[in-house]
């Protein structure tokens, strides 16, 4: 009996992580939307991957891009945010237009090589780029560019994802620990990728 349940389980899953793609496929080719407001720019930057190469935000021109703040060693809510960024990462996986970029806020212990351990853990998607850098670059992006966080705090993070279309428009803000913006969230990034 156990054993059957199990298997029942697993087919389930199966069929669940095999119709998500068809589902976001749907949600691009779906009609009206809502039009998002543009909130601000992200100015250019420069930062490092966890491969160790530079990073320039212009690989993410023409793209619709979801941006978290986190560090590696928080148990706060970045275990959350990073969880939620894997699913949105593997749901849109075969959306060549929509990429993800996490930036700690912890440059002096995150490295390439912490930040590519901690990749490795999430199993997101291809298209998901961790990002460190000097504290001065990674204070610019976040708090001047997304006005997230504040310059006097040592280590800031936020619960909330941006969404950025094209060029650098901020187009969205959502709580990324909530249910709802995070449905939210997929079905406006699907509508600018389709744009």
């Amino acid at each position: 009996m156990k054993f059957k349940n199990a298997l029942i389980g697993f087919i389930a899953c199966l069929i669940l992580s095999l119709s998500i793609p068809f589902a976001v496929y749907s949600l691009i080719k779906q009609s009206p939307h809502p039009q998002l407001p543009v909130l601000g720019q992200v100015q250019s930057f420069v930062l490092k991957d966890s491969a160790g190469q530079e990073f320039r935000s212009d690989e993410l021109h023409g793209k619709v891009w979801i941006a978290n703040f986190f560090f590696t060693t928080c148990s706060d809510i970045c275990p959350l945010l990073s969880k939620n960024m894997a699913s949105l990462s593997r749901a849109f996986e075969r959306v060549e237009d929509i990429t993800f970029v996490s930036i700690t806020v912890n440059p002096e212990q995150d490295s390439p090589e912490t930040l590519a351990l901690y990749a490795r853990k999430l199993k997101g998607g291809k298209n998901w780029h961790f990002l460190t850098g000097t504290r001065s670059a990674i204070t610019d992006v976040a708090v001047g560019s997304f006005k997230m966080g504040d310059i006097q705090e040592p280590i800031y993070h936020s619960a909330v994802l941006p969404l950025v279309y094209a060029h650098g428009f901020i187009r969205g803000y959502y709580d990324g620990t909530k249910e709802s913006e995070m449905s939210r969230l997929l079905k406006d990034a699907a509508h600018l990728a389709r744009r």
